[in-house]
């Protein structure tokens, strides 16, 4: 269809990968560049160049103008729809009855109702830059590199009598989904775009068009819509083939690929192309990870975290590994755990409290808000006496006093902590006391509340003494040893 992307994208990231054999890409990429360039001039002879399931396609185009009821047309993708509108607008029923597949085609290209716009001034016809190949006889090109978090799927092609055909009708569903959000971004109703799309196909020596009178079919034949339902394209297709190629690309070792569909296949999000299949998933994401994509590391840390009662020091230790991926990415949330898995010494990780509160660090400057709390209780608590820094902790608490009416219970702990830890008795014992208030009205299971309870009252207790704290458990140890 002209004027709109003719590859619009599948929402899921991709990496790049080069052609599974540079000779098919180079064929078909001047096949897609033959199909630019002549589409782009309103040439005819674009037809030449579609595989047959494109002329299939062109040929129920032609018999829904001639026989679709209003709501056939109506379930038309609107890409398609404006088509056949057009057909209906300039067609005699006759004449469109009397013309095979091949002569719909070639009037649609002569019409500039479908192929590649012209490029503007200065610009050039859109190229492949990739191209994955899917079994011997079927491909599917990509008309950019990837952005970076997205991949540009193109138009499928088939080889014909070894030879390689465009089929762009795979693109009618996206085409189809850019015009659908231009309607939603815009105030038009989905009629005012079809009108205005069908002025743009007819130019301006054609009458404006009636889409109410458009909507009924030039012969009214029961049997022949019938055979159109039983004809429909199948238009989510192409959703499969790129998942398809995700899976050749994932095979070879492209990890993000492998993020992207083990993320389809662990979250089910696209069930007609890619069923769930969280097993599959979680293994091609950890692939991923290790792959270097630290999207996919973080994924997988938060699955091998999900569930407290599977903890075990070999699952942390795995834990770990995909942790620092992610956090050595810059990963705000990642870097924040990974301090807490160095204050706890956790994963096979060395405790280091320098190490905890460097990391806490750096995620509160990339948005972090926590992390400002947990470097406080990092350097008020080291259970590493020469790695304790009091006067650090009592630094950084001053932001957290000034706006203590916003603080939950574990956050008032944390700065009674601090004010311990620098002989400031006074200040801790009214802050833990806060602390123990916010407690009774928090939401949490009465075994954790327990707990939690005993430790700020004793806490509480050696402050009233005048001594202060430092951690004297691992809370990943309490978790596995059930006391959470």
């Amino acid at each position: 269809m002209r004027g709109w992307m003719l590859w619009c994208l599948l929402a899921m990231a991709l990496p790049a990968m080069a052609a599974d054999d540079d000779r098919e890409l180079n064929a078909v990429s001047r096949v897609w560049d033959h199909y630019a360039e002549l589409s782009s001039k309103n040439d005819p002879r674009s037809a030449d160049l579609l595989a047959e399931s494109s002329l299939v396609h062109f040929g129920f185009l032609r018999d829904s103008a001639l026989y679709a009821s209003v709501e056939q047309l109506r379930r038309l993708p609107i890409a398609d729809r404006v088509v056949v509108y057009a057909l209906r607008a300039t067609q005699q029923p006759d004449a469109l009855k009397a013309l095979d597949s091949q002569a719909v085609a070639r009037l649609c290209y002569g019409r500039s109702w479908y192929g590649v716009s012209a490029p503007d001034e200065g610009e050039s016809l859109p190229s492949l830059s990739h191209v994955t190949l899917l079994g011997n006889d079927h491909a599917i090109g990509e008309v950019a590199p990837p952005t970076g978090r997205q991949f540009q799927f193109g138009a499928e092609f088939f080889r014909v009598d070894g030879g390689w055909k465009v089929a762009p009708e795979t693109l009618i569903a996206d085409e189809s989904a850019v015009i659908q959000q231009q309607i939603r971004s815009s105030s038009l109703s989905e009629n005012a775009m079809l009108g205005y799309l069908l002025e743009r196909f007819l130019g301006k020596d054609e009458p404006a068009p009636n889409l109410v009178t458009l909507e009924q079919p030039f012969i009214d034949d029961p049997a022949a819509r019938a055979r159109l339902n039983e004809s429909w394209p199948d238009y989510e297709a192409t959703y499969r083939t790129r998942v398809q190629a995700l899976g050749v690309k994932a095979e070879a070792g492209d990890n993000f690929a492998q993020m992207a569909l083990g993320t389809l296949l662990v979250s089910g999000s696209l069930p007609q192309a890619a069923p769930k299949d969280e097993p599959r998933g979680w293994k091609l994401l950890e692939q991923a990870s290790e792959g270097g994509n630290s999207d996919a590391a973080w994924f997988v840390f938060q699955h091998l975290m999900a569930d407290p009662k599977q903890f075990t020091d070999a699952q942390l230790a795995r834990a770990a590994v995909h942790l620092q991926r992610a956090a050595a990415a810059a990963n705000p949330q990642a870097m924040a755990a990974l301090g807490g898995f160095y204050f706890e010494g956790a994963g096979g990780l060395p405790q280091d409290c320098r190490q905890a509160a460097d990391w806490q660090a750096r995620a509160e400057e990339a948005g972090v808000k926590s992390a400002r709390n947990e470097q406080v209780w990092t350097w008020a608590t080291c259970p590493i006496a020469a790695q304790r820094d009091p006067a650090k902790a009592l630094q950084l608490v001053g932001f957290m006093v000034k706006n203590q009416d916003t603080l939950a219970y574990g956050e008032l702990d944390t700065v009674a902590a601090a004010y311990a830890a620098n002989r400031q008795f006074d200040q801790a014992v009214s802050f833990q006391q806060k602390a123990l208030e916010k407690l009774a009205s928090a939401e949490m299971n009465d075994k954790a509340r327990n707990r939690t309870q005993k430790r700020l009252q004793a806490r509480l207790r050696d402050y009233q003494g005048g001594r202060d704290y430092v951690q004297d458990y691992n809370t990943f140890k309490e978790i596995m040893a059930g006391n959470y």
